[in-house]
């Protein structure tokens, strides 16, 4: 799923734009989640996966392309050693 695909997931259905972190990580994962909890990820327009840098790398390539917000997940590695599901990740909201 490129940007521009993103933006009009976001606009015709109840999708989220969403930046995952992996603690202690400098690999930043952006792409869009539903309600379900599913994640699509950004790829570029040869088809890679997108690997951004930081946060602020992700909300800028989002700006970019007129999204103003996003949902910014952040995994540990505390979270996979106990099980925790991901509704239990920090999550929060950011609009920029």
């Amino acid at each position: 799923m490129q940007l521009p695909e993103i933006k009009s997931a976001i606009s015709q259905q109840a999708q989220h734009p969403t930046i995952i972190s992996y603690a202690d990580s400098n690999h930043y994962l952006l792409g869009i989640e539903d309600e379900q909890g599913n994640f699509k990820s950004a790829r570029d327009k040869t088809g890679k996966l997108m690997s951004l840098n930081s946060i602020t790398q992700a909300k800028e390539l989002l700006k970019q392309h007129g999204i103003h917000y996003a949902m910014i997940e952040i995994q540990t590695a505390y979270d996979e050693m106990i099980g925790n599901s991901s509704s239990h990740h920090c999550r929060y909201r950011v609009e920029f």
